[in-house]
């Protein structure tokens, strides 16, 4: 049995201030989300993350309040448009797309 993941993402401003709201879990999605899901977390070094980013110049930015899980690791912060780590970038995208 793979590792069990699980995102959420909770994305605030942009141009619209319209909120998102997702959570993807590898228990619940279908088997390719699920797998790549897995993939994106796999990657991600939680112990290199940043907790919370300084606050975006810019109205229109978005700000991404994440938390993630893998295994028993955990991390949860706050992200900037301006300023998401590479290792977050494919992980948001995802997040983004998917049905939740």
């Amino acid at each position: 049995m793979s590792e069990h993941v699980r995102a959420e993402l909770h994305r605030t401003g942009g141009f619209t201030g319209r909120p998102l709201h997702t959570v993807a879990d590898s228990r619940s999605l279908p088997p390719p989300q699920s797998a790549r899901l897995r993939q994106l977390l796999s990657t991600v070094d939680f112990t290199s993350l940043h907790g919370s980013a300084h606050p975006a110049a810019g109205a229109d930015l978005f700000t991404y309040h994440l938390t993630l899980q893998r295994g028993d690791d955990h991390w949860k912060g706050t992200v900037s448009q301006a300023s998401v780590p590479p290792a977050l970038q494919p992980v948001l995208q995802f997040l983004v797309t998917v049905e939740s």
